[in-house]
């Protein structure tokens, strides 16, 4: 008896299921049809974004034929359009007129527009469930207080998550940037330091006084020196103790703490590197071509540059070039290390006459063929051409 009433329920349940299941797609049936159709997505993209947006109960699509006409009107293609919907499809439940354009108007007059109206919708998705007049115009007029003119504004706006920020983070953003004018950053280094990391600007005030701290004391960096903004940009987002091991790679080959100091206050990026990429780079620069740490601060740069893609490459052409007598002691490793692709494909070709097919070397990577090709839009064989 048991068994035959568990067989029953099994398959009742699975009816009912494969029921729901029917009656869910019936009643996402308009709203898929207006995806298809009006967005041209397929119909996969249709019901799982139905499903994503909680689209179900939309009986009627003149909301969504509103909200399609008002991104229209400010200027968003229908690419635009389908890439903003399939991040944020619950747009198409907004009212248009009380909820999207009032915003959307908002961000024109700051000189959003088409693309970059996308970018900030994705980063802030629920963008149009924020109060225009408590948090969306308050937090854009504080920001315009620090950052000055509009550019900036949509430059911060564009660049972070701001608008997830409480009026708390916001008021604490006005704390932080009150500390850094305080220990005489000037104003231009202050909007230096909120664009190149929006987020930096609202972290914890503890943390950004002992980062402070750190940057001053630990690492050397006056807040009069240049390089400032950049180290306490990374210090938020190093440890002491990943700092601690990545001195103890330079130690390891023959840095003083001064030598480490000096490197980092002319390039504070050198923090951001893993432990592996320093040892990697250090091995390749003083093992094998003998660079001392006086002179790699000096040419601090080299710990930017991509050793297998820049470094490598570019030494073993101006090695081959040295053998064969056609360049002396410059130029140097840093200098050609430091020109864009094209710009040393040109300075190589001035060769080509005297060693055919170093060009070719060169280029001898898929990825540097994709590089010019793709992102440059350089065919191949007109590198070669004389």
């Amino acid at each position: 008896m048991f068994r035959i009433s568990t067989f029953f329920r099994s398959h009742l349940h699975r009816y009912s299921t494969v029921i729901q299941s029917f009656g869910d797609q019936q009643q996402q049936q308009p709203i898929i049809n207006y995806l298809t159709t009006s967005l041209k997505f397929s119909k996969q993209d249709a019901i799982t974004l139905s499903s994503k947006g909680n689209l179900t109960h939309l009986k009627s699509t003149l909301n969504s034929d509103l909200i399609l006409q008002t991104l229209k009107n400010y200027g968003l293609t229908l690419t635009q359009i389908k890439q903003l919907i399939f991040s944020v499809p619950k747009i198409l439940t907004c009212k248009a007129g009380k909820t999207l354009e009032p915003k959307l108007k908002v961000f024109q007059e700051l000189g959003l527009s088409g693309s970059d109206l996308v970018v900030l919708i994705r980063r802030n998705p629920d963008v149009f469930g924020f109060g225009l007049h408590t948090r969306i115009i308050p937090g854009v007029n504080l920001l315009k207080g620090y950052l000055g003119d509009d550019q900036n504004v949509v430059e911060f706006i564009t660049k972070s998550r701001w608008l997830y920020c409480t009026n708390y983070s916001m008021k604490r953003l006005s704390t932080n940037m009150q500390m850094l004018k305080d220990i005489g950053l000037s104003n231009e280094r202050i909007v230096r330091f909120m664009l190149s990391n929006p987020e930096s600007s609202m972290v914890n005030t503890k943390l950004l006084v002992d980062r402070l701290k750190f940057v001053e004391e630990k690492l050397g960096v006056s807040p009069r020196v240049g390089s400032f903004v950049h180290a306490l940009s990374v210090a938020l987002y190093v440890s002491d103790v990943e700092v601690e091991g990545k001195m103890k790679v330079f130690r390891s080959f023959g840095w003083s703490d001064s030598d480490i100091a000096l490197l980092f206050r002319h390039q504070p990026y050198c923090l951001n590197k893993s432990e592996g990429n320093i040892r990697e780079k250090l091995e390749f620069l003083m093992r094998n071509l003998g660079y001392t740490p006086a002179y790699l601060i000096r040419c601090h740069t080299f710990f930017t540059f991509s050793l297998s893609k820049r470094v490598v490459p570019r030494n073993k052409m101006l090695m081959i070039l040295k053998e064969k007598g056609l360049v002396g002691d410059k130029p140097m490793l840093i200098t050609l290390a430091s020109y864009p692709e094209l710009k040393f494909l040109d300075y190589l070709r001035g060769f080509e006459g005297d060693v055919p097919g170093l060009c070719e070397m060169y280029m001898d990577s898929d990825l540097r063929r994709w590089i010019l090709n793709v992102i440059i839009g350089v065919e191949h064989d007109e590198l070669f051409k004389q």
